[in-house]
């Protein structure tokens, strides 16, 4: 029988590892061989690079740029696989050197290049060299593979950085010209005259190090138009540019430029030669600007226009002032000053009708002016002239035939056509308005005209404009005619009706202001105030009651309609609502009355609008109280120390002190919330914790002990806890609409940790020690003169000694008197004598009172002294009960007799007794007294019985023994000999 033999297994792992590690390696030549292969086709070269400039300085602390230009030689698209990475090296360094040991580096992101094509690609990655950068830095551009032709994928050179940077730079594109006034244009160029300063100005930007001092020579050249000829130039030193290595930009005046020749120029300005320490200007290619300039003093002024005032366009003039308008331009390069324009009407006959002047004071290169010339003819066929002369101060005019415009027109007296215009356009005034009536008549109308303002026959003015307010026209409707008479005698009429109503004027500034109109005189109440405490407005949609607004307006007579038209009011909300409300989220509803919480939406015919400013304009057709509503911030309101304090009888008082913004008007107060039982009962929460705003609603529904006023500190729970009874307090912020804020509530704590708090409602048992009293007759005579009465010389002493305190605290106690036995006592209404009595434990206390005092101690009076116990937080022990160690009783005896004994008469002498025998005496004075003999007879009765009845008693004794022992000896039960000893004995 034959046996199959299992391969071995590691040649099994081995064979296996093999296929894995060839499978691998084709993989890997596969994915390494398409690319290797696209490289060597493809030709890429870095042609050039505009950033970092190796011809430049740069800053040590800027950041630098890296801008490189990449050409594709290939015949297809290329470069979307290939990186190109940057680096900066220290010192003068070879290629490969950088690449290994650089101290920057990053990469520029290339995409496809089209053949024969270069593109330009900005890093995003920039360096910035640092404090420690100074001297020369190798610049680095490479492929991060090489390609066909690698002598061009590198591209290497210096650039030099400095702490020490300085540079200006100067605005090219700034005019320096622009505060020249009045200067021509020639085909884009600025013109300047001759033999005239101008101040230049250059602007642009500096940078110099914070330690670098640096003077720079500020100036202009000017140049001939071929930039060959230095013409003129003027410079100043400038070294106060600021020096804190950042750049800064600067607007310097240049020193005055003029030039006696005129021409074509070129005029550089800027920075043209500095010094400084330890570097001058260390990049001077951007230090000049330049522009060109002529030099011009043609003068050419021209009458451009002629034509009638109603129409530029018109050919038909006609009389009255101001008639024609002529247009008189500058055309030449020079500012002319004080020109005199002469206008002349000519007859077709030639005779001189018109002869006017107009003045220019002044006129600018390009300018245009128009001078206006009364028409003072009529007639057809006028010749209108207007003139302007040759000669100036400044020189000739270079063209004349444009000094002089001739017009052949007719001239015609025009309608008049009056009419009215108002400024208010429905014709309703207020009393408070301004009626401003304007007379507008045809624009041909001849002028001069004369206006007369009538209302029947009384005449209101004379004159274009009657401006009376509504107040002076009085109340009711008003028809006002107009008549207009031109200068030939020409009248013509119109009329226009308004009417005047009365207008109350509603200020509040800068909160309110406003205006109500009426029929009849009335006046207006206004009243600014925030929302009532505890009124619930149910607004909704997160918003809450931010300020009342209310007007009235009322008849004077207080009981007519006052015939309202309307109120119009404007209200600042800036100035009504405190910062902290989010103006953008305010808006308006209308209440009838201010006491109302009923409100509506102002809707048609009444109106509102908030601009931007947030300032409402408020239109409304009734009186009643606007309700400005808005989202309010969370009250930032709370109360700090939160502390409870026991008191007498279980009352707790809690105190705290108000913190945040307990001046934001929408802080309505405070509610104090309760909860109480036994230990172990609910409690509130420690809000310390986080606050889950629908637990505490939850807990606050049914607990609410009190609300009170922000100003309130303190409050004293009028319930007191009974005794085994606790409680939980809790304190939020409300608006005022009562709505709590949870999120700023505190709690009362127990050792700092939420829970119950405990009354105290038990009073003290404690007791004082040996308690005694001494009581003493003064026999002073100034207290006898005080009432002519010995009963009050009398002064009670009382002494005890301390007990020892109690573990919670320490026991005061009230000293009482009363003159009865006190049998509980209760000494609630009863007034100490003495009250917050205190002392050391173990040390005697005492107290004094004396018969002089009021209600003093007298004589042949019993007083009870009781001490009452009171312990820390107030509860007395008021129960009293005699005897008791607090409780000492005084009784005072007439001790007058005692210093006042030789006042006493001395007794008569008693008899002598019967037989000699006191006793005797004694017995006979008895038995004179009727109790006595009573006493006496019952005691001879009782004698006489006893004599009589105990023979018997002991007669009768002695035969009942003889039967009983005769009975004993012939019993045969124990038992009952034992029953009749019992009986006997």
């Amino acid at each position: 029988m034959t046996e199959r033999k299992q391969c071995a297994r590691p040649n099994s792992k081995a064979g296996i590892g093999l296929v894995f590690l060839l499978l691998f390696s084709t993989l890997g030549t596969l994915a390494v061989a398409p690319s290797a292969s696209a490289n060597s086709n493809q030709s890429l070269g870095i042609l050039d690079a505009s950033s970092p400039d190796e011809t430049k300085w740069y800053s040590s602390f800027g950041n630098i740029e890296f801008t490189v230009e990449i050409y594709n030689y290939a015949g297809a698209a290329a470069g979307l696989n290939r990186g190109v990475s940057w680096y900066v090296c220290e010192g003068d360094v070879t290629s490969s050197a950088c690449k290994s040991n650089f101290d920057e580096k990053g990469i520029i992101n290339i995409g496809n290049i089209n053949p024969s094509t270069s593109n330009t690609y900005t890093s995003l990655e920039q360096w910035t060299p640092g404090q420690n950068s100074e001297g020369v830095f190798t610049v680095l551009y490479a492929f991060d593979t090489p390609d066909s032709n690698p002598t061009d994928d590198e591209l290497r050179y210096l650039v030099n950085v400095t702490v020490y940077y300085t540079d200006v730079i100067v605005d090219d594109t700034h005019n320096p010209l622009e505060n020249a006034d009045g200067l021509a244009v020639y085909q884009g160029l600025e013109v300047i005259n001759t033999d005239t300063d101008y101040i230049l100005n250059s602007r642009g930007q500096a940078t110099i190090c914070g330690s670098c001092l640096f003077d720079a020579s500020f100036g202009w050249q000017l140049w001939s138009i071929d930039d060959t000829i230095l013409l003129k130039e003027a410079y100043q030193n400038v070294t106060d540019l600021p020096a804190w290595g950042g750049f800064t930009s600067f607007n310097r005046n240049l020193p005055a430029m003029s030039y006696s020749q005129e021409g074509e120029f070129i005029l550089k300005w800027g920075v043209f030669e500095s010094v400084g320490s330890p570097y001058a200007d260390m990049n001077t290619y951007d230090n000049v600007a330049q522009m060109t300039l002529i030099v011009d003093d043609s003068i050419d002024l021209e009458v451009s226009d002629l034509y009638p005032s109603h129409d530029n366009q018109g050919t038909s003039f006609y009389y009255g002032v101001d008639r024609v308008h002529s247009v008189i331009t500058n055309q030449g390069n020079m500012s002319v000053y004080n020109v005199t324009a002469e206008f002349e009407v000519y007859s077709p006959q030639f005779a001189l009708e018109v002869e006017s002047e107009c003045e220019i004071d002044a006129l600018l290169p390009g300018e245009s002016t128009i001078c206006m010339f009364n028409m003072t003819t009529t007639g057809p066929n006028r010749l209108l002239r207007v003139r302007l002369p040759n000669i100036f101060q400044n020189g000739e005019d270079v063209r004349n035939s444009d000094n002089v415009l001739t017009v052949t027109t007719n001239v015609d007296p025009g309608e008049i056509n009056p009419y009215i215009q108002q400024n208010i356009q429905n014709g309703i005034y207020r009393t408070s308005d301004t009626v401003e009536l304007v007379a507008r008549f045809s624009e041909i109308a001849s002028q001069p005209l004369n206006f007369t303002w009538r209302q029947g026959f009384y005449v209101w003015g004379q004159g274009q404009i009657l401006n009376e307010t509504g107040a002076e026209f009085g109340l009711g409707h008003h028809n006002i005619t107009l008549e207009a008479r031109d200068p030939f005698g020409t009248i013509e009429y119109n009329y226009i009706e308004f009417d005047v109503l009365n207008a109350i004027t509603i200020d509040a500034e800068p909160y309110l202001t406003g205006e109500a109109v009426t029929e009849l005189a009335a006046y207006a109440n206004h009243e600014i105030a925030l929302p009532y405490l505890g009124t619930n407005y149910a607004i909704g949609g997160g918003k809450s009651p931010l300020m009342l607004v209310g007007v009235e307006i009322l008849a004077d007579d207080e009981e007519s309609d006052p015939g309202l038209r309307g109120i119009d009011l404007s209200m600042n909300l800036s100035e009504l609502l405190p910062e902290s409300v989010d103006l953008a989220t305010v808006d308006l509803r209308i209440l009838p009355t201010m006491d109302s919480s009923q409100w509506n939406y102002i809707e048609a015919p009444n109106a509102y609008e908030i601009d931007d400013d947030y300032n409402v304009d408020i239109e409304l057709i009734a009186g009643g109280a606007i309700l400005i509503i808005g989202t309010l911030p969370p009250t930032n309101a709370s109360v700090e120390q939160l502390n409870w304090t026991p008191l007498e009888a279980g009352t707790i008082q809690l105190d705290w002190i108000p913190s945040g913004d307990v001046s934001d008007p929408y802080v309505g107060g405070w509610n104090v919330y309760k909860f109480q039982g036994v230990q172990g009962s609910v409690y509130f929460p420690e809000p310390n914790n986080g606050v889950n705003e629908g637990l505490w609603e939850e807990l606050t529904l049914d607990s609410l002990a009190v609300g009170l006023s922000l100003e309130t500190t303190q409050w004293v729970d009028p319930e007191p806890l009974e005794t085994g009874i606790c409680a939980s307090y809790a304190v939020l912020p409300v608006d005022r609409e009562g709505n709590p804020n949870y999120q700023m509530v505190n709690i009362t704590r127990v050792d700092g940790e939420a829970g119950l708090l405990c009354g105290d409602a038990i009073p003290p048992t404690t007791t004082v020690v040996q308690f005694d009293h001494s009581w003493a007759f003064t026999n002073d005579t100034d207290c006898f003169d005080r009432r002519s009465d010995w009963s009050i010389c009398y002064v009670v002493n009382l002494t005890w000694t301390w007990p020892d305190h109690e573990a919670q605290g320490d026991l005061l106690w009230n000293l009482y008197r009363i003159e009865s036995q006190p049998s509980n006592v209760n000494l609630k209404y009863i007034n100490p004598i003495a009250a917050s009595l205190t002392g050391t434990p173990g040390e005697q206390g005492s107290f004094n009172q004396s018969g002089i005092e009021i209600d003093g101690v007298r004589a042949y009076r019993t007083y009870y002294y009781i001490l009452a116990p009171v312990d820390y937080v107030g509860n007395e022990q008021q129960i009293a009960s005699y005897p008791s160690p607090n409780i000492e009783r005084v009784n005072i005896e007439d001790d007058w007799w005692s210093y006042n004994e030789y006042l006493i008469p001395e007794p008569e002498p008693e008899p002598e007794p019967p037989l000699g025998i006191p006793w005797l005496k004694t017995f006979n004075e008895y038995m004179e007294e009727e109790e006595f003999q009573y006493a006496g007879g019952a005691l001879l009765g009782i004698l006489l019985l006893n004599f009589i009845l105990l023979p018997v008693i002991i007669k009768k004794r002695k035969r009942l023994k003889r039967v009983v022992d005769a009975r004993k000896r012939n019993s045969s039960s124990k038992r009952y000999e034992d029953e009749f000893d019992e009986f006997f004995e």
